[in-house]
């Protein structure tokens, strides 16, 4: 079936990703981390919103492979972007109760997207680059704020997928990025409906 990059809907998603090294803790047998994604697509229809997905991963050890079920987990999506979605993902290692973070995450973007005014400016349709510049500001604190919590930064990857690409949004593509720490496979699909595996982003109004 032929894509209709106006029409469908797509998904970004994680399906695996390897822990090569611990940031601290070297006694400890196993590392708790955590992905957090934002995203903003053009599509909000006047609503400004953000995308929120948090996933924990406890009992990850040093070396070791998390490979998820059916697409992955999702970080965007199942939508219909618009022009284009932009997409902050950033991989923290837990030093505390990893049950509580998703909601201090959750308050953090809420509280934060506030203060930087980020309702009016993407009201006002700045385009991706401008999108993207504010996810990465918006992660830069949420990553700051983490850490004073005795959280340790993983890994940090940003991007934009358009629409009017030779290939839109670079759908049926795969990605392998990473740094010292990690190693993360990304995937960009068509996708009609949720695959079922585990919570779907959270949309936040802004």
């Amino acid at each position: 079936m032929t894509f209709d990059p106006k029409n469908d809907k797509i998904a970004i998603t994680v399906p695996q990703f390897t822990l090569l090294k611990k940031m601290d803790g070297i006694f400890q047998k196993y590392s708790e981390p955590y992905i957090t994604s934002l995203a903003i697509d053009e599509s909000h229809e006047g609503t400004p919103q953000i995308d929120l997905s948090f996933m924990p991963f406890p009992k990850v050890a040093k070396g070791g492979t998390v490979t998820m079920l059916g697409d992955g987990h999702i970080v965007y999506g199942p939508k219909q972007p618009g022009e284009f979605v932009a997409v902050s993902i950033l991989i923290m290692e837990s030093d505390r109760d990893i049950r509580e973070i998703g909601t201090q995450v959750e308050e953090i973007v809420k509280s934060k997207a506030v203060d930087l005014g980020i309702k009016a400016i993407v009201a006002t349709n700045p385009g991706a680059a401008a999108t993207l510049g504010i996810l990465k500001e918006l992660t830069q604190i949420i990553a700051g704020l983490l850490k004073n919590n005795k959280d340790d930064e993983l890994y940090r990857v940003e991007g934009t997928f358009l629409r009017d690409h030779m290939v839109p949004y670079h759908i049926n593509r795969s990605y392998e990025v990473g740094n010292n720490y990690v190693n993360m496979h990304l995937n960009v699909l068509p996708l009609t409906g949720g695959n079922g595996q585990g919570p779907e982003p959270k949309s936040i109004e802004i």
